[in-house]
């Protein structure tokens, strides 16, 4: 072994390689500032996870936001599910705003190879039902006047405490009508934020342990539906990411 080229060359950090013109611009929030970038990388049979991850904090708020593009792909077939801008947003004292950006060629629930689709979806777990009511009431109605349509979903797989998901779904490639949601998300976590009060302290371990272990489980199995062979491993740590911290 070259000692000189061990210190010179030795693991570095991946290229990210996401073109920026598909990276939304943030929320307007105030004092955020990029604190940490994250790569999560797997190969597996065919398939290939490459999940990039940042991470912002706003001291002004006492809030953090996690933004995430996320590729996985069958290198054989073709099939892919892509989150194009998750969001994820959390002020200590009030639940999580995660907000799932999914563009995919492949049925979810069936498998089968289908048209190219987009699917947004808005969770707001450990919310009690008047924080939930207000947030997705607020996203719906920013929503309805830009023509957009939601529908709130139950959601059996998961305990009682996560609650129903907020539902849009698009024919194509639809990456503005993702730009549009992150806003509305955000701006009816704010009316989250001003209109309900804080609770200290907040547990979040509940939502931390489903989704590091039992929720990295379930995305294994429904990307293994879908064609994708995705360990738990990667998915956890995806997951941990965006979770950790509060």
């Amino acid at each position: 072994m070259n000692e000189k080229d061990f210190l010179e060359n030795y693991l570095w950090p991946s290229e990210a390689r996401l073109d920026r013109t598909f990276v939304y611009p943030l929320p307007k929030i105030e004092g955020l500032k990029k604190c940490g970038d994250f790569i999560v990388q797997s190969e597996h049979e065919d398939t290939f996870l490459t999940s990039i991850i940042t991470k912002y904090e706003s001291d002004i708020l006492g809030l953090r936001l996690i933004d995430i593009y996320k590729n996985t792909q069958n290198k054989v077939t073709g099939v892919f599910y892509r989150l194009v801008g998750e969001l994820s947003i959390v002020k200590t004292g009030y639940p999580f705003l995660r907000l799932g950006a999914g563009v995919q060629n492949v049925n979810m629930f069936t498998g089968e190879r289908e048209d190219l689709a987009t699917r947004v979806t808005i969770h707001l777990p450990q919310a009690d039902p008047e924080q939930r009511k207000k947030v997705f009431q607020s996203v719906s109605d920013q929503a309805k006047e830009a023509g957009i349509s939601c529908r709130d979903v139950a959601t059996s797989q998961l305990p009682a405490f996560y609650g129903s998901v907020l539902v849009t779904e698009s024919k194509g490639i639809n990456l503005d009508i993702i730009s549009k949601l992150r806003e509305y998300a955000w701006n009816s976590y704010k009316v989250l934020i001003k209109e309900t009060k804080e609770k200290i302290p907040f547990d979040y371990k509940p939502l931390k342990e489903l989704m590091i272990f039992n929720g990295a489980r379930l995305e294994h199995l429904a990307f293994k539906k879908m064609g994708l062979s995705v360990p738990e491993e990667a998915q956890a740590a995806v997951f941990s990411v965006e979770v950790s911290g509060v």
